[in-house]
Order: structure tokens, then C-alpha cells, then sequence
């Protein structure tokens, strides 16, 4: 190839824009032309050297993103686990009314009824036989068991009864009968935590019926008060005496989505614990 086509060549060649065929042509040429060769020498001693970037600063700020996004995943990670821990252990959400089943039974001796006495403080009872007559007259605030006055207590001096209470017409007849309720948790959760308030005030009473309230928490069945979570089954067992069954009582269900009320006076006359 002659000397002006391939000094025509060198920008390109020395630029690296040459295709392969024209490079081994100029390196063929220039390998025998010393003109040519110390032509392409100048060339490339013309070119100046261009610098690297310096990329360093670039990898710090990389770093520190990549830094700062880890911290950013880490604290939500934290976060996270601490309100899951809250909400599974510490405080956990009620179960949704969806996963209760109510289910009641009665146990009862037929052989008496029972009245009850309720004074705002105690409650006590006077058992009144099966076959006996019994009234409660509220015109004269007492009750008559086969004709006779009940007699609630007595007060005597040196072995003379100097007082009598009667028996008042505050009461309730009712079978001598328990009334038990379960409750079931359909959950997927192994432990339950209850919160059961059965001790109120002032004392319940026929005029001030029976409120129970009961909250019912799945959790993780560890960190837990043993003596707070439900036994196996995750079955929450109830029992009230007839005289706590009085018109008005009610056992309230406290859930996440809702309240249930669960009449307890229906429930005892549905078992024949109350006669209407």
C-alpha cells in the first residue's frame, strides 16, 4: 500500500477507530517504511496522556448510602418486631367474634329450689323443699313457707330472743342449679390470655343484675402468666349459680371487631334453672 494511503490511515489508526484488515495493513507498512513508522512515532507522542477519574469519592458516597439504607432497613426491622412483640405478647389484640363458640349445659338437683336473699353485701340462701308452699308477698316484704314467716336471723339476751329479721321479698326462686358455659377460641394461636371481671361493686343484686365482662387474647405461649392463659383446647369454662342468673345478668364478650352479649337469664330458663 502506498506511503500517502497509509499516512492518510494513521489518525484513525492511532485513534483506534481502524477496522482489523486496515490495522494489519498499516502495521505491515510501517513494520518496512521507516518514514512511515517514525511519522506514526510523532503521532503518538502528540496525543496527550488524558487522566483517569478519580472514582474515590464516588465509592465514599456510595458507601454511605448503602450505609445509611441499612440503617434505615434495620430500624424498620426493629421496628417491626417491637410491635409484633407488643401486639402478640405484652398487649394482644382481643379475638375476632368470628372465632367464638358458645356452648352451655346445666347441672342440677331437682330434689329442692333454693331461695335467694341478697342484702347489698352477702348473699345467702334459704332452702325451701320441693313439695312446700311458698309465697313471697312484697305487699308486707316477707315470705311464707307453709304459712309461716322465713325467718332470716335471730337475736336473744341471756337465752331470750329478743329480735327477729325476717326473710324480705327481694329475692329470687330458682332451682338449686349451676349453669355452665364454655367458650371456645377458634384460633391458630396455642395460647389464650382471659381477662375475667367477676368481682363487682356495689354487690349484684335482682334489682342490680349480674355483668360480667371477658376478653380473650391469643398470644405466644411463652413470656406469658400461665395463670392468665386458657387451659389446652383454648376453652374458657364458666359457672354461675342460679341466683346469679336473675333478669338482667349478662356476660359480655369483649372481641375485636365487636362485643358479644350472652344473656345469662335466658340461657338458665332455657335449662330449666329458672321457672317462668
Amino acid at each position: 500500500m502506498k506511503c500517502e494511503i497509509i499516512r492518510d490511515l494513521l489518525p484513525v489508526y492511532c485513534d483506534g477507530l481502524a477496522s482489523e484488515e486496515t490495522r494489519a495493513e498499516v502495521d505491515r507498512h510501517v513494520a518496512e517504511c521507516e518514514d512511515c513508522r517514525e511519522r506514526l512515532r510523532l503521532m503518538r507522542e502528540a496525543v496527550p496522556d488524558v487522566p483517569k477519574p478519580d472514582i474515590q469519592p464516588m465509592k465514599k458516597i456510595k458507601r454511605s448510602l448503602r450505609l445509611r439504607l441499612a440503617l434505615v432497613i434495620g430500624m424498620v426491622c426493629i421496628a417491626v418486631a417491637v410491635g409484633l412483640y407488643n401486639m402478640l405478647v405484652v398487649h394482644p389484640l382481643p379475638i375476632s367474634s368470628k372465632g367464638i363458640v358458645i356452648e352451655h349445659y346445666s347441672r342440677m338437683n331437682y330434689g329442692n329450689m333454693l331461695y335467694v336473699y341478697y342484702n347489698g353485701k352477702d348473699e345467702s340462701t334459704l332452702d325451701v323443699p320441693k313439695d312446700s308452699k311458698f309465697v313471697i308477698d312484697k305487699e308486707n316484704d316477707c315470705v311464707w313457707l307453709d304459712g309461716k314467716k322465713a325467718i332470716w336471723s335471730t337475736k336473744s339476751v341471756n337465752g331470750v330472743i329478743t329480735e327477729i329479721k325476717y326473710v324480705p321479698a327481694n329475692g329470687v326462686l330458682v332451682r338449686e342449679g349451676i349453669l355452665c358455659v364454655n367458650i371456645k377460641c377458634d384460633t391458630p394461636f396455642k395460647a389464650v390470655r382471659y381477662n375475667y371481671d367477676f368481682d363487682q361493686w356495689p354487690r349484684p343484686s335482682v334489682t342490680n343484675p349480674y355483668d360480667y365482662t371477658l376478653t380473650l387474647c391469643p398470644c405466644l405461649p411463652f413470656r406469658q402468666d400461665i395463670n392468665a392463659c386458657l387451659e389446652e383446647g383454648n376453652v374458657f369454662r364458666a359457672e354461675f349459680e342460679g341466683y346469679k342468673c336473675s333478669e338482667g345478668a349478662t356476660l359480655t364478650i369483649h372481641c375485636r371487631d365487636k362485643d358479644i352479649v350472652v344473656d345469662l337469664h335466658e340461657l338458665a330458663v332455657e335449662e330449666g334453672i329458672f321457672e317462668e
